[in-house]
């Protein structure tokens, strides 16, 4: 291995020589047991090394998915690996999910806290995953031009794709808490692993952060709840939300056309006759729900289904939805919803909300009754409001403040609160 080390002073041709070195080492992760690999969680399958950018290639790529929030600062070039793990299936099961790691080559800080980031909606079928967008006519969210410039300021990022997106029999455990915090945790685990193994990749401190959009936010904050019984080793130090939705249920009124894809998934888990979604749709959507729920990704699907409270379910549900009495109306269902909240744990650990003014999605209070309940579980919280932002705009739009509280966190600087009595 000692021709292994100083890895930030080699050139890109000494790191494609030392390959299948790496190579070697993740087969030897596989070990055989009967009906197959007996890989503990966070276990690496594979890892890949696929590109180097330049600062002006992290530049370039940033463009779109910054906009008239770019372009960020770049400080150092960034490497990009593809990187198989181990997870936790539904059924406790082994399995494997695919991530991108981003490097950050030659930084200005000597060492890097490493930040884990999960994506928000881009559907349930495999075709969808966050690590494939690539493969589409469009990209669903320019993860890897928004995330690059992270390494970019000295943070190595990994990018998971959410558990189910390789599992042809089933979606995507869409929104389902367990599933989410366990990939996430697994991601630090391996990525941890592997920097312990390969230190020509740099130095990682000894400092986790959880971030993410939308749905990855609810991610974020299931890690949060689920660290001290599934990783209590993950030195995790605060979490990030960039238009979080951490509680489903108001996502049913304020962004109606991702409850098919809850309803789909959650039937796939929990079964239909808990989950009722003949109950909760109005007849003309059943049909779509088994064909384009389980096959389109989000831009198609919310060409399909409308963005309309009374036009997407039926009128009892509709009802019972906006006067809160789900749990005596539809009882399993509500028992779900109330399952798979996110992030109210009484963790302690501090957490950055960044909100969008604009967003219709995740609306202003919906978002702040969730920081006053961060509160009051006694987290330190702060809340910024970007007020000209969409919902997709907050996580450019959060960006600076984003790397800043990452590496505060990481120095051991008091977390900021905008927390009142």
């Amino acid at each position: 291995m000692l021709i292994l080390e100083n890895r930030r002073h080699l050139g890109l041709l000494t790191v494609l020589l030392l390959l299948p070195a790496l190579a070697f080492w993740t087969a030897a992760q596989e070990q055989p047991a009967s009906g197959g690999l007996a890989l503990a969680p966070g276990s690496i399958v594979e890892v890949v090394y696929e590109e180097r950018l330049s600062v002006q290639e992290v530049l370039a790529a940033a463009a779109t998915p910054f906009g008239r929030y770019g372009p960020p600062r770049v400080e150092n070039a960034v490497d990009v690996y593809g990187l198989r793990f181990a997870t936790t299936g539904l059924e406790g099961t082994v399995a494997v999910v695919t991530a991108s790691l981003f490097v950050p080559v030659e930084p200005p800080r000597e060492s890097s806290p490493l930040y884990v980031f999960g994506a928000g909606t881009t559907g349930l079928a495999g075709v969808c995953a966050p690590s494939r967008e690539h493969e589409l006519p469009q990209p669903l969210g320019n993860y890897r031009g928004y995330l690059a410039p992270y390494a970019g300021r000295g943070i190595v990022t990994v990018f998971p794709d959410y558990l189910g997106f390789e599992d042809p029999a089933r979606p995507q455990a869409y929104f389902h808490a367990a599933s989410e915090a366990h990939v996430m945790l697994d991601a630090a685990r391996a990525t941890r692993a592997l920097f312990a193994e390969a230190p020509w990749l740099g130095e990682l401190q000894n400092a986790v952060l959880m971030g993410g959009y939308s749905q990855g936010g609810h991610a974020a904050f299931a890690a949060a709840d689920l660290r001290p019984w599934y990783a209590p080793e993950i030195p995790l130090l605060g979490m990030i939300g960039y238009g979080a939705t951490t509680d489903v249920r108001p996502l049913f009124l304020e962004g109606p056309y991702y409850a098919p894809y809850v309803l789909a998934s959650w039937s796939a888990i929990y079964g239909a006759q808990q989950v009722e979604a003949e109950a909760v749709l109005a007849s003309r959507w059943l049909p779509a729900l088994e064909r384009e729920a389980i096959t389109e990704c989000v831009d198609r699907v919310q060409q399909v289904f409308p963005f309309d409270v009374d036009a997407m379910y039926t009128p009892e549900f509709a009802r019972s939805l906006r006067a809160g009495t789900l749990e005596r109306d539809f009882p399993g269902l509500h028992a779900v919803f109330e399952e798979n909240k996110t992030g109210l744990s009484g963790h302690g650990l501090p957490a950055l909300v960044v909100q969008g003014g604009q967003d219709i999605i995740v609306r202003d209070p919906t978002q702040e009754r969730f920081v006053a309940a961060l509160c009051a579980a006694g987290s330190a919280v702060e809340y910024v409001n970007v007020r000209d932002a969409r919902h997709r705009d907050t996580r450019p739009a959060g960006f600076e403040t984003a790397v800043t509280w990452i590496h505060e966190r990481s120095a051991g600087a008091p977390a900021p609160s905008s927390c009142v009595p």
